[in-house]
């Protein structure tokens, strides 16, 4: 997955502002829930203290103070310490040390006589920080005490700290749920998104008469898919008029061409012309026949661009196909003193028109030999790798500099236009062995040092269940000399 793919991006942005509400709530309940236990506390001293005056020093009257101690120490109060104090400051009850020692009643200070009701933390009473209470009672009969009642907040720590234990065992695992429910969702909400995409892909100029899937959702993906197949829809029709435009100028240009060439040829046979008059004719016959193979050229990229080219599809040998037109192009090896080797499995089938795979070798061929130097070496290949049949043609010429090898394959692009014009090549050789690979499913690849020579790889499935032979004397191999 990559770092900056959606579907991570908007995970983690789930996961990030999932992780700070979830923080935002836990510090909000852990406030929350303190003040609450700090306000329950506070009513639950002030309610001893109120019920140690209404029910024992109410009823006290004239009783010794003793009776005081022994009512309070017969019942039970939720508050840890208690002091009864009367008007005169004298403390008539002061509860004991703690068992544990958590704070000493003996260094709690003592309210003011004017004490009003209300509540202070006790910092120095002992390890632990204690509430202290303080509720004015007047009896029936005008006694004043100051009733004190306390506790620490032990409880409330410890349910603070239990929810501080809870909370961070839980928020790792609602995390972690948060973020795979995230993911799994995003996935699913993305998928219709992908499926586009690997569609998309698959649509070339070959497959143009595709069209992406339309999800039925409802929502901007099933929008996003029409618009898109009626981008395709246009991106066609123009296609096929741009094609259709060059078929027809192409077929339009054959017949005046003809027509010129005919008229040159029949002025040259019958009308006496001067040396000067047959150079130029000569010229003129030239470019007619340049002209002429760039419209032929043309036409054979229209039909294989739009698919429509009628031609029968057979069963073919590579390797004898390939030997054969070799074969047929011997003088030109001659001619320029080159030597042609050729390595040819027998019995790699491949379906396809015989004229076109033909072409595929003579076009291959003919740019080896035009950028090959005299006394050169051709080497052409023929083999079947895995599913493919692969026909290689290498030379070891000029080479082609780096930056001219992503563009070998536009029309009527020429690495040297000087020494392709004056060799006859228009740009289009190349051009019409990557249509014809891409009409059958393959490929053409092209590797190239500048100075040491140039390799085209031409790749095209292989017809299943046929496989090359395996006996030496099925192999063609052979060598064309530069003199038969």
């Amino acid at each position: 997955m990559k770092v900056g793919s959606v579907r991570l991006r908007v995970t983690a942005w789930y996961g990030g502002m999932f992780a700070v509400t979830l923080a935002c709530l836990g510090v909000l309940a852990y406030a929350g829930l303190e003040q609450y236990l700090d306000r329950i506390l506070r009513n639950t001293m002030r309610y001893d203290a109120r019920t140690i005056g209404e029910t024992i020093l109410d009823r006290a009257g004239n009783r010794p103070d003793s009776y005081i101690a022994s009512e309070i120490n017969k019942r039970s109060f939720n508050a840890r310490f208690i002091r009864i104090t009367r008007g005169d400051g004298l403390a008539i009850y002061e509860s004991a040390p703690p068992a544990d020692r958590s704070f000493d009643p003996r260094r709690i200070g003592r309210p003011p006589e004017s004490a009003s009701e209300g509540s202070r933390d006790e910092h120095g009473a002992g390890p632990r920080r204690i509430l202290v209470y303080t509720y004015p009672f007047t009896t029936a009969d005008g006694k004043p005490y100051a009733i004190e009642t306390g506790n620490t907040y032990t409880r409330t720590r410890q349910t603070l700290r239990d929810l501080s234990f809870m909370f961070a065992g839980i928020f790792p695992l609602a995390l972690v749920l948060a973020v795979a429910g995230g993911w799994f969702a995003i996935g699913r909400a993305l998928r219709p998104v992908r499926e586009i995409s690997r569609n998309a892909e698959r649509i070339s100029w070959q497959k143009r008469h595709e069209r992406l899937p339309v999800p039925l959702t409802g929502d901007e993906l099933e929008q996003l898919s029409r618009t898109l197949n009626s981008m395709l829809d246009r991106l066609e029709d123009a296609f096929q008029r741009i094609n259709r435009f060059s078929a027809d100028v192409s077929h339009e240009l054959r017949t005046p061409l003809t027509i010129i060439r005919g008229e040159i040829e029949s002025i040259v046979r019958q009308v006496p012309c001067s040396p000067q008059v047959l150079d130029g004719l000569g010229s003129s016959l030239e470019e007619v026949e340049r002209l002429t193979r760039i419209v032929d050229h043309l036409l054979v990229l229209c039909r294989l661009d739009s698919g429509d080219e009628a031609m029968p599809t057979e069963l073919v040998d590579l390797g004898q196909l390939a030997k054969d037109t070799a074969d047929q192009m011997r003088l030109l090896f001659v001619e320029k003193d080159l030597h042609l080797t050729l390595d040819a499995v027998a019995n790699i089938i491949v379906a396809g028109p015989p004229v076109r795979l033909r072409q595929v070798v003579v076009n291959l061929l003919d740019n080896a030999i035009k950028y090959s130097n005299p006394g050169g070496r051709i080497e052409l290949r023929v083999a079947r790798e895995g599913e493919l049949a692969v026909l290689e043609v290498a030379d070891n010429g000029c080479g082609i500099p780096a930056d001219h090898l992503p563009h070998l394959f536009e029309r009527f692009y020429r690495a040297d236009r000087a020494r392709s014009r004056a060799s006859g090549g228009v740009g289009l050789g190349l051009a019409i062995v990557q249509a014809i690979a891409a009409s059958h499913g393959g490929q053409v690849k092209v590797e190239s040092t500048e100075g040491s020579g140039t390799t085209f790889r031409f790749e095209i499935p292989a017809v299943k269940g046929a496989r090359e032979a395996s006996a030496p004397g099925e192999e063609s191999r052979q060598s064309v000399p530069s003199a038969i």
